[in-house]
C-alpha cells in the first residue's frame, strides 16, 4: 500500500510563538481536526464528509447550522474567486469565528487553486488545508508544482489536496470541455512523489450542471482505496443521485464536493423572497434554503454512520 504523509490528530497553532508560522486560531482552544483525519474517520464509518463551497456569511452560517443539525463534521470550502472577492483576511477571519460557533469539527479548505502564492497566504492564515491544482500540467510538472505547496503546508502542520487527470466542466475560472482519465499506477506514483494528504482523481464526474448521466470510474475509486491510505475526493458532486453517492462512498470516496447545489439554493431563495421589504428577513430565508440543501446532502453522505 502507498502511504501518504502521516497526520497529527492535534496540533495547536496557538502554542507557536507569536509571529511564527500561522495566525492564532481561536478554534484551536476547543479542538482541531485535520482534513485527512476527518475523512479517515468518515470512511471507517461508511460515510463521507461534505465539502460545501460557500459564497459569503449567509452560506457559511447555513453550512455550519446544517452540520450541527445533522451532528456531522463538515468542510467549509472556498473558491479562489470568493477569496479574492471578499478579501483573504476578512474571509478567513469570518470563517474562523464561525468555526467557533459549531459543536462539530469544521475544516476550512481552499478549492482549485493554481496560484501558489495565494495558496501559501491561505495556509499562513486561517485555512486548514488547500487544494493545489496542477492537473493542467504534464505529470512531472504537476508533481513538482504540488509538492512545493505540500512541503510548505506540512511545515505549518496543515494539509494539501492534489488532483490528477482533468475534470470536465467549469469551476471558477477553470474551464475544461472534456475530462481525461487516469491510470491507477499513475495515481499511486503521484501520491507517493507529492506527499499529498488527500487525492482527487478524475473519475468521470464534472463541475457544474450535468447534461446527461456521467460515466463514473467506480473501479478506480475502489482500486485506490485498496492501494493507499490517502483519502479519495470526488469533485463535481452537485446533481449526482443518492444511489451514485452511496456507491461512490461504498467504493471508498470520503470527501464529496458540492458547489453548484449551494449556488442554486442561494439563488432560489433570492428569487422567492426578493419581495420581502426587510433585508434581514430575506437573508434568513435564503440561509434556510441553503441549510436545507446542505442538510439533504449531509444526510446522504452520513447514512453509513
Amino acid at each position: 500500500r502507498i502511504s501518504g504523509r502521516s497526520y497529527q490528530t492535534s496540533l495547536a497553532i496557538s502554542e507557536r510563538e507569536p509571529g511564527k508560522g500561522c495566525q492564532i486560531n481561536i478554534y484551536e482552544r476547543r479542538f482541531r481536526m485535520q482534513i485527512k483525519e476527518m475523512l479517515i474517520n468518515a470512511g471507517k464509518n461508511g460515510a463521507a464528509a461534505g465539502a460545501f463551497n460557500i459564497l459569503n456569511y449567509t452560506t457559511a452560517r447555513a453550512v455550519i447550522e446544517a452540520a450541527d443539525s445533522c451532528g456531522c463534521p463538515v468542510i467549509l470550502q472556498t473558491s479562489v474567486s470568493t477569496v479574492k472577492s471578499l478579501g483573504l483576511e476578512a474571509l478567513g477571519g469570518m470563517l474562523n469565528q464561525l468555526k467557533g460557533l459549531s459543536a462539530q469539527p469544521v475544516v476550512v479548505h481552499l478549492d482549485h487553486c493554481r496560484d501558489q502564492e495565494l495558496a501559501r497566504r491561505c495556509l499562513d492564515g486561517f485555512w486548514d488545508s488547500v487544494m493545489i491544482d496542477g492537473s493542467h500540467l504534464p505529470m512531472e510538472e504537476n508533481i513538482e508544482f504540488t509538492k512545493e505547496i505540500a512541503d510548505y503546508a506540512h511545515k505549518l502542520g496543515k494539509e494539501v489536496e492534489g488532483e490528477l487527470g482533468v475534470i470536465a466542466g467549469v469551476e471558477d475560472d477553470i474551464h475544461n470541455e472534456k475530462g481525461t482519465g487516469v491510470a491507477v499506477k499513475d495515481c499511486l506514483f503521484y501520491i507517493e512523489q507529492t506527499g499529498i494528504d488527500i487525492f482527487a482523481p478524475a473519475i468521470g464526474t464534472a463541475h457544474g450542471i450535468y447534461h446527461g448521466a456521467p460515466v463514473i470510474r467506480y473501479d478506480l475509486v475502489e482500486q485506490l482505496r485498496g492501494a493507499t491510505d490517502v483519502p479519495i475526493v470526488v469533485h463535481g458532486g452537485s446533481g449526482l443521485s443518492e444511489d451514485v453517492f452511496r456507491k461512490l462512498i461504498e467504493c471508498g470516496a470520503s470527501k464529496i464536493n458540492i458547489s453548484t447545489a449551494v449556488k442554486q439554493s442561494y439563488l432560489k431563495g433570492m428569487r422567492e423572497f426578493c419581495g420581502i421589504n426587510n433585508p434581514l428577513e430575506v437573508d434568513a430565508a435564503i440561509k434556510q434554503e441553503v441549510k436545507q440543501a446542505v442538510q439533504e446532502h449531509i444526510n446522504i453522505f452520513s447514512m453509513g454512520r
